[in-house]
């Protein structure tokens, strides 16, 4: 069966749906319970995990911690999400289920307007100094998502379906959402599934990786995993090695290739990892 994976410029409204559609489908619903999970099997902070899916780093020392937090979050959501029948909000898994065409993705919006007037009802705010504050979300929003994964998130070409609540009640928008899902597009093919174990192998294999290599990029391909690493020439030998001895012991993992690259940066911003 499918996944469904949503995304919205109001959290509230984007959680209520999701998890409406969950039980409308009787799919299991992963949300941001999972960072309690991935903050105890990895020892970091539960908030810090929320703050790397809801800010932009304030300074370029902390980009690699946030990296690697999401990172985190990253390989525990697609371990989850191989297992079909999932509707997942607030992790970000649009981000990096992209080519994956058994998983919908829809993108939950509302009017400026109306988020403002909401918001002003809600925190007692002029409905002026409201949609001041509406803009300065929508712009972190798009900052948070550029800095982290290269992409705009605001962008409704990333998704199959784009929902306005300025137009339609919220118990319609589940009812499209379920109704869509059943559309034989989104029926898990042979490759798909493929593509998502590829992705989730990657992931964990990264995940391991990015405590002794910040800036990292892996790609995986039925067993065969390349790890692109920065390195210095007289440190290159042992760092393949310790690369080959970390990814080569990890479940699935059949062969191990490490390339080392000059600007891992600019080659990360080609590839949607």
């Amino acid at each position: 069966m499918p996944l469904i994976i949503v995304s919205a410029d109001d959290f509230k409204q984007g959680d209520e749906i999701s998890q409406k559609v969950a039980g409308t489908l009787g799919y299991r619903y992963l949300g941001r319970d999972l960072l309690h999970y991935v903050a105890t099997e990895n020892q970091v902070s539960e908030e810090e995990l929320a703050r790397a899916l809801d800010e932009a780093p304030g300074l370029l020392t902390r980009r690699a911690r946030r990296q690697r937090l999401l990172g985190l979050i990253e390989a525990a959501c697609l371990n989850v999400l191989l297992d079909d029948n999932v509707v997942c909000f607030g992790l970000a898994a649009h981000m990096y289920v992209r080519a994956v065409s058994h998983a919908l993705k829809v993108r939950i919006i509302n009017e400026p307007e109306q988020r403002a007037e909401e918001l002003a009802k809600a925190e007692g705010l002029s409905v002026d100094k409201a949609r001041k504050q509406v803009l300065r979300q929508t712009k972190e929003e798009r900052r948070w998502s550029e800095e982290a994964y290269n992409l705009d998130q605001t962008d409704a070409s990333l998704y199959d379906m784009v929902i306005s609540l300025g137009t339609l009640e919220l118990d319609k928008a589940v009812e499209i959402i379920s109704d869509t899902v059943g559309y034989r597009k989104f029926q898990p093919m042979t490759y798909s599934r493929k593509l998502m174990q590829d992705k989730a192998l990657a992931a964990n294999v990264r995940r391991e990786l990015m405590g002794q290599f910040p800036e990292i990029r892996v790609e995986a391909n039925d067993g065969t995993v390349v790890v692109f690493i920065q390195s210095l020439k007289k440190d290159q030998r042992k760092k393949q090695e310790l690369v080959r001895q970390i990814a080569g012991g990890l479940p699935g993992v059949r062969h191990v290739e490490v390339h080392i690259i000059r600007d891992l940066v600019g080659q990360a911003a080609q590839s949607s990892r």
